[in-house]
């Protein structure tokens, strides 16, 4: 299995012919159930697709979709922070440096239009997802998780990362 680069990796909108790999990734429960958040497609097409969400395919040379990623810039404490919400990469294709190289191509891009912090949300059951995102140069933010405990939301890891 050869490594992804940079440059083999690009991002375009969803389109009516990526429902059926959006339908296949969240029917995957086995495999990409934390990236899901174990819902349905039914369940999240209508926020996902709907605006402040910026969501896109993760493309792999000229048009092979092969992942997912759902985002949104948000404002707090007067900075602009873009929230990755889900990421996916199929099967198939991870291990390759696929998630990693649209999560740096993603923030390239935010911080490129101002964008000062990147969030994201992790299950900590999910011990690979939070290895990916360490791997990333996030970290975890203890005082996000806390106010998310005292409002009853717990096993969420929030990691953050500076991006300037």
């Amino acid at each position: 299995m050869r490594e992804i680069s940079m440059h083999e990796i690009s991002f375009r909108s969803v389109s009516p012919r990526d429902m059926d790999s959006l339908e296949k990734w969240y029917s995957m429960t086995d495999e990409l159930g934390y990236a899901t958040g174990f819902k349905s497609l039914e369940e999240e097409r209508e926020r996902i697709m709907s605006h402040p969400m910026i969501s896109m395919m993760i493309i792999l040379g000229d048009d092979q979709a092969v992942g997912f990623i759902c985002c949104e810039l948000r404002i707090l404490d007067e900075r602009k922070v873009v929230w990755i919400h889900i990421i996916i990469v199929d099967p198939v294709f991870q291990n390759r440096g696929i998630g990693t190289w649209a999560v740096r191509r993603l923030l390239n891009n935010f911080e490129s239009r101002g964008a000062s912090v990147a969030m994201a949300s992790v299950s900590e059951e999910n011990k690979c997802g939070l290895r990916f995102w360490e791997s990333l140069g996030f970290e975890r933010f203890p005082t996000m998780e806390k106010a998310l405990n005292n409002s009853g939301t717990s096993g969420v890891a929030i990691m953050k990362r500076n991006l300037t």
